[in-house]
C-alpha cells in the first residue's frame, strides 16, 4: 500500500487529504478539516485506480483538497 498526503492552511483551519493506492486496482481517499473537537472528516470514497486516469496521484490529491477547501470555506 502506498499513501498519498496534501494539506491546506486557511487561516485557523487546516485542510488534510489522503489517498490510500491498495495496488490492487482500488484507492480509498480521505478529506478531513480540523475543529475545536478534532479533525472531522468531510469525505470519505474508494474507487477503482483507473478512474485516476492520467492525473498523478499527488496532482489528484491537491486538485481534490482545493476543491474541498472552497467548497466548505464555512466550516468552523
Amino acid at each position: 500500500m502506498k499513501t498519498y498526503y496534501a494539506q491546506n492552511f486557511t487561516g485557523s483551519k487546516t485542510f488534510t487529504a489522503t489517498l490510500y493506492d491498495y495496488e490492487n486496482g482500488t484507492c480509498s481517499e480521505l478529506i478531513q478539516v480540523n475543529t475545536p473537537m478534532g479533525m472531522k472528516i468531510i469525505s470519505e470514497a474508494d474507487f477503482p485506480t483507473a478512474n485516476l486516469g492520467n492525473a498523478s496521484k499527488d496532482s489528484y490529491l491537491k486538485c481534490a483538497l482545493a476543491s474541498f477547501v472552497y467548497k466548505n470555506k464555512h466550516l468552523t
